[in-house]
């Protein structure tokens, strides 16, 4: 509970003299909010620090929590954001992104203190309606909740509206494989600009980041491999750039043969300037364009799924239709390993159980064989 008491620092209770007697301001008013801490203020009239007691009395029972100022979003996340300092550059890349784009214009205009679970919950699910993956989503929440669990420690609100928030997931695609028919449906439909780029996706299964970053440099025709070290990083045309992949697993060279070979080759005499194999008259054509662009196609086609990584999908489904094993295909994806592969592709393995329940009893039979027929002593 709030209090406030005055001091006299001239005279003691028994109304002796102190050793500060006729020195500096006579009255001290203090202030204690309730939380432990304790402001002072000293006065030369015993009114003035009344005055006072009473101006944060009132205050009090207006932010009995001894809240600061209230603050409007967009000013608390840049105090919040120069607080990042200590990120890695890519982590605050990626806050820049994420935060400038769709979180701040999120609450733009609205006080801390106004901003309720329900707004949360409503940026969220716009934020996911909008096209954003379930993945990035849940990370421009997390941005979210620290900034609010910031002004929390900061005393400019009580508690965290960021609670009991409820998150669309994404549905699992590998579940939905393409079929050839589809993929040769979907090269039909898509414009000039963008069909060598489903040809080489479905043909490599590069993922759509490394495929949109994909470059001159990248292909190795005297080893006929592609060699993947980088992935477009790019926000902008402005600022057209390539960054560090998924994971450290998804560094690789991936194999090409004389098909994928031709349409490399004319890919490359036909790059941008800057060396990009996917542009639109020399401009560099960003993930962005590559969403637009499978939207458009999906509206008459369906079948082809929510977006570019269906092609990797594809080329999985076929290493596996094919007899490639497990660790063949991690390989190949920039996969950690074999058992990441098969949490997403088990399912396209073909069920060996009937057969080695077959293999078992042949075993049996054999040991039953071979004691029955053991060769009399004479």
């Amino acid at each position: 509970m709030a209090t406030g008491r005055i001091d006299d620092l001239w005279h003691r209770k028994d109304r002796t003299r102190t050793t500060r007697y006729g020195k500096g301001k006579r009255w001290q008013a203090i202030w204690t909010n309730g939380q432990g801490t304790e402001t002072k203020k000293s006065f030369d009239y015993k009114d003035g620090a009344q005055q006072w007691l009473d101006t944060q009395t009132a205050d009090s029972m207006i932010n009995p929590y001894g809240l600061k100022a209230d603050q409007l979003f967009e000013d608390y996340y840049r105090d919040w954001r120069e607080r990042q300092a200590f990120q890695r550059p890519n982590s605050l890349k990626t806050i820049d992104s994420h935060c400038t784009n769709w979180v701040v214009p999120s609450f733009t205009g609205h006080y801390l203190t106004k901003i309720s679970t329900g707004d949360i919950q409503s940026a969220v699910n716009s934020w996911r309606a909008e096209g954003n993956a379930a993945s990035t989503t849940k990370l421009m929440f997390r941005y979210t909740r620290q900034i609010f669990n910031e002004a929390v420690h900061d005393k400019i609100i009580r508690e965290s509206p960021c609670v009991r928030i409820k998150f669309q997931e994404d549905e699992d695609d590998s579940e939905f494989t393409l079929s050839d028919t589809v993929v040769i449906d979907l090269l039909s439909k898509l414009d000039p600009v963008y069909k060598p780029a489903a040809e080489i996706a479905a043909a490599t299964g590069l993922r759509p980041k490394e495929l949109v970053g994909l470059s001159r440099e990248d292909v190795d025709f005297p080893r006929a491999r592609i060699k993947v070290t980088l992935q477009d990083a790019s926000t902008k045309l402005t600022d057209v750039k390539r960054g560090p992949l998924k994971t450290k697993y998804s560094k690789r060279f991936i194999a090409f043969g004389p098909g994928v070979r031709g349409a490399l080759l004319k890919l490359c005499k036909n790059a941008a300037p800057n060396g990009r194999l996917f542009h639109d008259e020399g401009k560099p054509v960003l993930y962005p364009k590559f969403a637009a662009e499978w939207s458009r196609v999906r509206e008459t086609l369906p079948e082809v799924g929510t977006g570019w990584h269906q092609l990797r999908h594809y080329h999985a489904s076929v290493l596996i239709a094919r007899g490639m094993s497990p660790v063949a295909v991690a390989d190949r994806l920039g996969h950690k390993d074999a058992t990441v592969t098969l949490r997403v592709y088990a399912h396209l393995w073909v069920d060996d159980t009937a057969e080695m329940a077959d293999i078992g009893d042949s075993i049996l039979v054999l040991r039953e064989q071979s004691s029955t027929e053991a060769p009399k002593v004479a």
